[in-house]
């Protein structure tokens, strides 16, 4: 619930899960993910039997790459928005 112009003393109440501190927690933890998938997929192709099974994987990293991209976009435009004074 962010307002766009308010008072002085006021100051804007941001929910818990945009809070600095839990992006913060969320892009460690989704970079950890990718590190997994990514050593997924180089164990998936290397044993032949789960050759067919590479794109559970490559779901993981794709969809922890959109989280963590997701979230970076999200800091920088809050960054952003604060050092311009808005």
């Amino acid at each position: 619930m962010r307002t766009g112009k308010s008072p002085l003393f006021r100051n804007v109440i941001v929910p818990w899960y945009d809070a600095d501190t839990v992006c913060y927690s969320s892009m460690a933890l989704m970079a950890v993910i990718l590190i997994f998938s990514i050593v997924g997929v180089a164990a998936a192709r290397n044993v032949p039997e789960y050759r067919g099974y590479v794109w559970v994987p490559v779901l993981l990293a794709v969809m922890s790459t959109g989280v963590l991209v997701s979230t970076i976009v999200r800091l920088v435009r809050r960054n952003a928005s604060r050092s311009s004074g808005l």
